[in-house]
């Protein structure tokens, strides 16, 4: 009786020695899947995004170049493998360009009409004035909307007329598609029609027109406001009705001759990721203030 006791518990304990090791096994795989889980094993590693790189091109109108040329240049500080080719066409031809996809990125410095809007969406980078502009020998630093008008329309036709002894007034004006025109005469003829005299002379960029007015005493012509006319001295920019086209008083609204400036896309095309990335960076709070700083 004893042996057979004996063998019994002898066989007792193998079987809860096995179970014990199974039990042991089954644990030590569990304990594994959770650690796998936790270490990520089994997780797909994403992609590295690629770096922003190529060669892009914008163009518009000369109101907004500046604000467009110092958001490019800190957009490729923060992507140097994205290079620009910045250039003044117009307002008009920004947006024929940007329809027919010849450029990638458009600007204009006036308000888009309703059938524009049809066609591209505006990213708002601040405004810009309409400047008159004179020969700095002339002494003058202030002229009214009716003095204005009556050197625009033929009435007046020296400065003797105005308050300068110089006998003939040279009066320059844009071609008739740029935005610095279009909003002068919004402003000049406020709704009337549009009269130029026989006198008045069209120049086509900013560059033809200051070296038109420096050319002669007696001119005077528009241009945009900031830093790029008011440090030109090749002419001298001066008051509107009392106004000086700083741009605290176009932000303001004080100043009679303001436009909106904006960064234009196709409502059509699909934009490149590093044209997309600079939209969304003309949107930050940083492209604001550095489109609003750079006039």
């Amino acid at each position: 009786m004893a042996a057979i006791t004996t063998l019994v518990t002898e066989q007792d304990v193998m079987i809860r020695h096995g179970r014990s090791r199974l039990g042991a096994i089954l644990i030590g795989g569990i304990v594994l899947v959770f650690v796998l889980a936790a270490c990520g094993a089994a997780r797909p590693i994403a992609p590295t995004p690629e770096p922003l790189s190529g060669t892009y091109t914008a163009s518009g109108g000369g109101g907004a170049l500046p604000a467009v040329q110092a958001l490019t240049a800190r957009f490729k500080e923060l992507n140097p493998g994205v290079n620009w080719i910045v250039s003044e066409s117009g307002s008009n031809a920004a947006i024929k360009l940007l329809l027919s996809n010849t450029i990638d990125v458009g600007f204009v410095s006036r308000a888009l009409t309703d059938a524009e809007k049809q066609t591209v969406t505006p990213i708002p980078i601040g405004f810009a004035g309409t400047a008159v502009i004179v020969n700095p020998a002339n002494p003058l630093k202030n002229l009214t909307r009716d003095q204005l008008r009556q050197i625009y329309t033929g009435d007046a036709k020296t400065w003797a007329d105005l308050g300068w002894t110089e006998p003939t007034i040279r009066p320059y004006i844009r071609e008739k598609n740029a935005a610095t025109r279009q909003t002068f005469e919004a402003y000049l003829f406020a709704g009337s029609v549009v009269t130029y005299g026989k006198s008045v002379a069209e120049q086509m960029e900013s560059e033809a027109m200051f070296a038109a007015v420096n050319s002669f005493r007696g001119a005077i012509g528009i241009a945009s406001t900031g830093s790029r006319t008011a440090s030109d001295t090749r002419v001298k920019t001066i008051q509107i009705d009392g106004i000086t086209g700083t741009q605290e008083n176009i932000a303001s609204g004080t100043y009679p001759i303001v436009r909106p400036l904006a960064v234009i896309y196709s409502n059509t095309a699909e934009l490149k990721p590093a044209i997309r990335a600079f939209f969304d960076f003309v949107k930050s709070a940083e492209g604001q203030r550095i489109a609003a700083g750079a006039f």
